[in-house]
């Protein structure tokens, strides 16, 4: 699985709770609960924590950066001499920042507190 974080985009290794009593189609919210937001519910292959996320709602709203340089900034992150060598996973970011952008406002705006 590629994982996002402040530091960069990484590969690891993750697995499915194989546990008695769990439940193997609820992954996408095992990953929520290590504060890691998937990138899509089945079978996610890409996963970005919540504190990437947040760097780059407070970087897009304070200091107005773009999706794509705040991507390339992680991409220098991970391998400065070749950035172009570290997988594209742009399209996924733009997905799971505006669904972090739309939870943080529900959260924000007292929706869930039922």
């Amino acid at each position: 699985m590629t994982i996002m974080h402040t530091e960069g985009i990484f590969s690891h290794e993750v697995s499915v709770c194989n546990c008695p009593g769990s439940d193997s189609s609820d992954w996408h919210l095992d990953l929520l609960r290590q504060r890691l937001c998937p990138a899509s519910i089945s079978k996610p292959k890409t996963a970005f924590t919540f504190d990437v996320l947040d760097h780059f709602l407070t970087d897009a709203l304070e200091c107005k950066t773009s999706a794509m340089s705040f991507y390339q900034k992680l991409k220098r992150f991970t391998n400065n001499a070749f950035p172009e060598r570290v997988p594209d996973r742009y399209r996924e970011l733009m997905r799971v920042s505006w669904l972090w952008r739309d939870l943080k406002h529900r959260k924000w705006f007292g929706f869930g507190h039922d």
